[in-house]
């Protein structure tokens, strides 16, 4: 089981993780940043930084208090930065409360940390010039392993404090017994699983499950009697965790103008520093090396002080137990268990990743819109530095090409650009079925009225005339009978168009030359008072294709739409009339008509087609034309659109089905 993993419900794809994380061991997949096991050197980064707190650590609470059940001696190891984790409380109550959850006896890790700071001080004393780098830190052991393998024979073959304990335990003061370390590295979850030290310690707790803990058992610190802690008797390891820690305890003074040590800290500089080493560049023999800038700033403390309040916390630990405590029994220590080995070795476990050729680059570029140098942004918003790195670990598998950020958003504006474009041709078309809708109720309308109307219309016409028949030409009561007659066939003329409106009269289809029709149109126009002022521009495609249609039918859709526009210009203007072929799969013929005319409200548009609506005054039109148009463009499986803004005229569109001309009967058989 890897030490840390993703919680998938909290990760919100960040990459924040991506970015930090020093060994490139988070792969996105499906949005999800996962750690990969096998490159990862559980440092922690990608804990400290997640925003979600998304990461989590492996727990060993449970394994714990199994050994609690399962063995009879269990002790406990506190790592020397133990006087940090829980400020409220004092060094000695923190003891007493580790106690209390069952440990029979409680140690401090720093005399390990003793026993380490002086092999590591002997063996840079017997070869001066060789160059070493300390040991103790497993996240750095595990980072050059993985990542600078070149460089593990630099590493001193010295275990770290936690095992020197361990085996000081084990092989010496209590064998059989059981060890669990507490501190503040994950790390250390995976160093107890490495073969070179497997079984010198047996479980490992962060000062977060500790907390936990003792939460659990309802321990309130603070109220506690402080306690010693047992074992061996630590001295100056009590200030290992402390950057420069080592070369306090192993009293290696380091000499500015002399060069020959280097303290860092800090992933970044601890990366340099090895990068420097692979160049030759570093002139020091002996480096003290920690990935988390000391480990007062490991991911597993409980609280959020700063390194520099930690740091005084430990120091005054240390004052403190120095001022108490005698050297006689540390010095007594120290031989006693000096015969421990303390001695381990370092294996590279290669887990670089080679830099795919050029042209793989490019094509894994091109995937987000990168073709051009100019495109790759570098922004670092998908936790590479480069979109040549980030390409790099699509190709590995590491990222996704959907991490790009600027890709994301150009993506983005495209669909929004779509769906806005959907979106109103989606309006369009329910606009158009609500109209298809409304004049198809008013049409059953129509045909009902018309129908009803029509016979006992028929009844006054017919009776009307048979009076006037027979009354003498001078009878007075002949003018109001001529009325009446008159009145009646004004009517019959509103049924008729009531009918053709209601789509009541059948089309006589032939194949029909629309250019034809629009001239005769015109032709019919012209003569017409509203077109004296007005003048005509044509253009009308030669090659436009017929279609099958009632002419006389399409002829009065025209003659409505050019009568209006003439109407629309009392005081002159222009009508431009085109026609044209749309080629396609459609394969439509589209006429429009434009006039300079008044033109028509926008709260007007949707009514235009409405029987009986209509702008002139009272007896000067019934309403009728633009619906019964409507009507028979309809019935010839077309459209009619159009588009108006007051002041500056209209646009109607007529588009009716391209077909091949018909075969007359002969040819046919």
């Amino acid at each position: 089981m890897t030490v840390v993993s993703t919680i998938k419900e909290k990760c919100r794809r960040c990459y924040t993780c991506v970015r930090k994380c020093p060994a490139k061991a988070i792969k996105v997949e499906d949005g999800q940043a996962k750690v990969v096991a096998e490159r990862c050197i559980a440092c922690g980064s990608c804990i400290k930084v997640c925003p979600q707190e998304a990461k989590a650590i492996r727990d060993s609470i449970a394994p714990v208090k199994d050994l609690f059940w399962n063995s009879p001696e269990i002790i406990a190891c506190l790592a020397p930065s133990f006087p940090a984790a829980f400020p409220q409380a004092k060094p000695g109550q923190i003891i007493t409360a580790v106690r209390s959850l069952g440990f029979p006896e409680v140690m401090e890790v720093a005399f390990g940390a003793d026993l380490v700071a002086k092999a590591h001080a002997r063996r840079a004393k017997r070869n001066p010039d060789k160059l070493f780098i300390s040991s103790p830190c497993p996240a750095l052991v595990l980072y050059i392993e993985k990542y600078f393998p070149s460089l593990v024979d630099h590493l001193a073959p010295i275990v770290s404090p936690m095992v020197a304990m361990g085996r000081v335990i084990k092989r010496s003061l209590r064998p059989g017994a059981k060890v669990v370390f507490i501190g503040p590295c994950i790390a250390k979850k995976e160093e107890i699983d490495d073969p070179e030290v497997a079984g010198d310690v047996d479980a490992v707790l962060t000062f977060v499950e500790l907390d936990r803990m003792f939460q659990e058992a309802g321990l309130i610190l603070e109220k506690l009697p402080e306690s010693a802690a047992d074992g061996p008797l630590p001295r100056l390891g009590r200030i290992f965790p402390v950057p420069g820690g080592l070369l306090r305890s192993a009293a290696m003074k380091e000499d500015i103008c002399q060069n020959r040590i280097l303290v860092t800290e800090g992933k970044e500089a601890c990366t340099q520093i090895l990068e420097e080493i692979l160049e030759g560049a570093v002139e020091a023999k002996f480096l003290d090396l920690l990935f988390c800038e000391g480990c007062i700033n490991g991911p597993g403390f409980p609280n959020d002080l700063s390194a520099f309040a930690r740091k005084e916390l430990v120091a005054s630990y240390v004052q403190s137990r120095l001022k108490a405590e005698g050297e006689g029994r540390h010095k007594a220590d120290m031989r006693k268990y000096s015969r421990v080995s303390l001695q381990r070795n370092f294996r590279p476990d290669d887990r670089r990743l080679t830099t795919p050729s050029p042209d793989i680059i490019r094509e894994i570029l091109r995937r987000t819109n990168k073709i051009h140098p100019e495109d790759e942004l570098n922004c670092g918003a998908c936790g590479y530095a480069s979109c040549q790195e980030k390409a790099s670990a699509v190709y590995w598998g590491l990222a996704e090409n959907e991490m790009c950020l600027p890709y994301l958003i150009d993506q983005l504006e495209e669909n929004l650009s779509q769906l806005a474009q959907s979106h109103a041709e989606l309006r369009e078309t329910q606009q158009q079925l609500i109209q298809s809708e409304k004049m198809a109720s008013v049409g059953q309308l129509a045909a009902g009225v018309a129908h009803e109307i029509n016979n006992p219309l028929g009844t006054i016409l017919l009776y009307s005339h048979m009076i006037l028949e027979k009354l003498e030409q001078k009878d007075d009561r002949r003018e109001e009978l001529d009325t009446i007659a008159k009145e009646a066939a004004r009517c019959r003329d509103i049924v008729r168009g009531l009918l053709d409106f209601a789509r009541q009269r059948k089309l006589q289809v032939e194949n029909v030359n629309v250019n034809k029709i629009l001239e005769e149109t015109l032709s019919l126009v012209a003569a017409q008072p509203s077109f004296q002022r007005v003048k005509v521009l044509t253009t009308l495609d030669p090659s436009l294709p017929p279609t099958g249609g009632d002419p006389v039918q399409l002829k009065e859709v025209f003659l409505n739409i050019l009568s209006n526009a003439g109407e629309a210009m009392p005081e002159g203007g222009t009508i431009t009339v085109n026609s044209r072929f749309l080629d396609g799969a459609a394969r439509q013929i589209e006429v429009m008509i434009r006039d300079t005319g008044q033109g028509i409200p926008p709260e007007n548009l949707d009514k235009i087609f409405m029987p009986f609506y209509t702008t002139k005054k009272n007896g000067q039109g019934t309403g009728l034309g633009l619906a019964i148009a409507y009507g028979i463009v309809k019935m010839h499986r077309g459209a009619i659109e159009v588009k108006s803004k007051v002041g500056e005229g209209t646009v109607f569109w007529v588009k009716l089905p391209a077909s091949a001309p018909a075969q007359s009967p002969e040819s046919a058989g």
